[in-house]
């Protein structure tokens, strides 16, 4: 059952005006000044919270020369992944086909039914040992495509922490490397286990080398961006606004208790001051009036 927002008298079904049949208050209008200037309040800081995410998201992408070319770079290990790090070739009964070792050649594996005929032949005795080793040299290869991926995903979501995210990146690029040189060892034992089998053979190709360049290229950047520190710029007020949201989301500050505005600015200044002139010249407006009026009568 509703209540007067005053007196909190309860309201019967057939109390259908606006104004409280115990207290008399309009309750339409009830509090309407001191809930303007909550929700003025909430606005302002609502408003620097976003408007800062929005410079971070801008910052993080294109806020320098060195940040759009972080973003071009996080590209660079996925495009050198395009190129084939490899090759086998398969020569059985009934199956005579070739693989490369690239991003496009481990899709076509995987979204075909190729992958799990060649795991399925790691138990086997005839070629057992020479099918591991081409698995082997897959999921190393495909470790190296996932850690592409997550710099790319990584650079893009860089507006999420600009002091960290820096760190995060190198540390993935890190693992490009070594990931990148495992691979490429894998790929070579494997080639030179096959070359006495005469169903499986194999070849090593450059594109992991390209790879681990790629990798430390986005490696050297993120460094430099770490030590750099990503440029963001701030208007007047909003980070000391974003402070004070995060307390009264917190439950430290009551947001009642906060003057407005609530940070003071040049720009609130001024704002002030148009009030204050166009209160100025009401009053002088109303003086005249009066004083029009008094002469008249």
């Amino acid at each position: 059952m509703a209540k007067c927002p005053k007196c909190s008298a309860k309201l019967k079904i057939h109390n259908i005006s606006q104004f409280c049949p115990n207290c008399g208050i309009n309750m339409r209008f009830y509090g309407f000044e001191e809930k303007f200037y909550r929700d003025a309040k909430n606005a302002e800081l609502a408003h620097a919270a976003f408007h800062i995410k929005v410079r971070h998201f801008k910052g993080a992408l294109v806020g320098s020369k060195l940040m759009i070319a972080r973003l071009a770079l996080s590209l660079l290990p996925l495009v050198t992944l395009l190129l084939p790090a490899g090759n086998f070739y398969f020569e059985m009964p009934f199956k005579d086909t070739d693989y490369s070792v690239g991003i496009l050649g481990i899709v076509n594996l995987v979204t075909g039914s190729d992958f799990g005929f060649i795991m399925s032949m790691c138990d086997s005795s005839l070629a057992g040992a020479e099918f591991s080793a081409v698995t082997n040299s897959l999921i190393s290869y495909s470790i190296v495509v996932i850690l592409a991926l997550a710099v790319l995903i990584s650079t893009l979501l860089g507006f999420l922490s600009i002091k960290n995210m820096q760190k995060v990146i190198c540390g993935i690029a890190a693992g490009g490397i070594i990931s990148s040189i495992t691979a490429q060892i894998v790929m070579y034992t494997s080639v030179t286990s096959l070359k006495e089998n005469i169903m499986i053979t194999g070849t090593a190709g450059f594109g992991l080398y390209l790879a681990i360049i790629a990798f430390a290229v986005v490696f050297a950047v993120n460094f430099i961006i770490h030590k750099k520190g990503v440029p963001v710029e701030y208007d007047e007020g909003m980070l000391e606004r974003l402070e004070i949201y995060k307390k009264v989301k917190a439950g430290k500050i009551n947001i009642d208790d906060l003057p407005q505005p609530i940070v003071e600015t040049e720009e609130t200044r001024k704002i002030d001051e148009e009030i204050r002139k166009e209160e100025e010249n009401v009053k002088k407006a109303l003086r005249e009036r009066a004083e029009k009026e008094a002469a008249e009568i």
